[in-house]
């Protein structure tokens, strides 16, 4: 696996039903050297990943749930990885809101 970008190697992974150790394994061989995963956005691409669809995919979630156990990420990014999620879905909310009232 080469890796062009994270978000590919995570949805590859998830395709292949990786368990997260061997996911663990194998986005750090295919992954820059030296480069921090907080600087690289990990815990962000992981939970964007994880929530398209109506719920969230357990299997990335559980990539997360070892990269935040192996110290892989900081709690600091995982946190605002979070706030960001939040926000953008609470925006989503407010314009389906807003268009739903326009129509009325």
């Amino acid at each position: 696996m080469k890796v062009v970008n994270l978000k590919q190697a995570i949805l590859q992974a998830w395709k292949e039903r990786w368990s997260d150790y061997q996911w663990a394994i194998n986005i750090k061989k295919n992954c820059p050297k030296g480069a921090s995963w907080d600087y690289l956005n990990l815990a962000e691409a992981l939970l964007e990943q994880a929530m398209i669809g109506p719920s969230p995919n357990p299997l990335i979630l559980s990539y997360l749930k070892y990269a935040i156990s192996s110290q892989m990420v900081s709690y600091s990014s995982v946190l605002t990885a979070i706030s960001k999620v939040c926000f953008f879905f609470l925006f989503g909310m407010l314009i389906v809101t807003k268009y739903l009232l326009d129509l009325s």
